[in-house]
């Protein structure tokens, strides 16, 4: 019996050791161009977990919308159909409105803001309400700064906005707070932003500088102002039930890879930010800086949305809170 034992005992041993050793390929797909944040997180996952594991765990990027854009890869992780995505958090506040605290208007003072937020608890506290959705949430990054482009000269007051018809992401807060600020939002998908630039069914759009390069719109909105209103969060989401197959090691690993690029990948945006303004000045691309007066009209017309969703969900109020204490960086 005892001979038995150990035997079985041996062969689960063995088993055990055997899955371990067989490669793990998990499929991740992301919306974006090659340039853009958003792959460079993708990337250094990629080469944080394959480091790690020894390359028992491999990932294979999909750019550029060939899994599907940003709605359709975020339904295929949840269902399953697409293993892995960084893909923008706003279009998961409809699952879990929590997720609408990472892109409050105002809130952040700046990258190393960021940084720090997101590893905090009252971030994570947010990122697991995905579990309810079959997605768990390895890690919060960014893909930069938004700011206010334009077809014509760039806004320097709140009422050089009024009125412009204007790009947002479809969800409610973006919304409200387009709304209060007095510009005409307009819902769109993300890769149908260039044409209506270039026809004019948009006079504006609120958006990233690395999605002003890595889209080009450049070559038709001549106009970008700095108001840095909030960030361009994207989340490191898996399958659940592909996170659950892992072994408990490999579930570390991963989670350790995520962990460990949090704070090289947002500074990484903001040296891109600062290639990038340099490469907008070569092309004659006027980009202003606010000024103070505009800055404190901007937050002072954003502040009772802040309140708004704040009192909504206490997790917002609990991540608000954690934020509105931080310093902006020295410089």
């Amino acid at each position: 019996m005892k001979t038995k034992t150990a035997v079985l005992a041996l062969m689960g041993s063995l088993l055990s050791t055997a899955a371990w050793a067989d490669p793990v390929t998990l499929r991740l797909g992301h919306a974006v161009f090659e340039q853009h944040p958003i792959h460079d997180t993708a990337v250094r996952f990629k080469e944080a977990v394959e480091r790690l594991s020894d390359g028992d765990i491999k990932i294979d990027i999909f750019p550029s919308r060939q899994l599907g854009d940003v709605k359709e890869l975020m339904e295929g992780v949840q269902f399953g159909t697409v293993d892995m995505t960084v893909n923008s958090t706003s279009a998961y506040s409809t699952l879990e409105p929590s997720i609408d605290a990472f892109q409050l208007p105002g809130l952040i003072p700046d990258y190393e803001g960021f940084a720090t937020m997101a590893k905090t608890p009252e971030a994570r506290a947010i990122m697991d309400r995905l579990e309810n959705h079959m997605m768990v949430a390895l890690g919060l990054y960014d893909g930069g700064q938004r700011h206010f482009l334009t077809v014509g000269a760039p806004v320097e007051s709140l009422a050089d906005m009024h009125h412009k018809k204007t790009r947002v992401a479809p969800n409610r807060m973006f919304l409200d707070a387009w709304q209060a600020v007095g510009v005409n939002p307009t819902p769109m998908a993300y890769g149908e932003v260039y044409s209506a630039l270039e026809t004019g069914t948009l006079d504006a759009v609120e958006i990233n500088l690395t999605s002003i390069e890595s889209e080009k719109y450049y070559e038709i909105a001549k106009g970008v102002s700095l108001t840095g209103h909030y960030f361009w969060p994207s989340f490191l989401l898996i399958n659940q039930m592909k996170f659950n197959a892992l072994t408990p090691e490999q579930q570390d690993i991963m989670r350790q890879a995520a962990d460990e690029i949090v704070e090289p990948q947002v500074m990484a945006v903001k040296e891109l930010d600062e290639q990038i303004k340099a490469h907008l000045a070569e092309l004659n691309i006027p980009v202003v800086t606010p000024s103070d007066a505009f800055r404190a009209e901007l937050q002072a017309t954003f502040a009772p949305v802040v309140e708004k969703y704040e009192a909504a969900d206490p997790l917002i109020a609990d991540f608000a809170a954690v934020a509105k204490k931080l310093a902006p960086a020295a410089q």
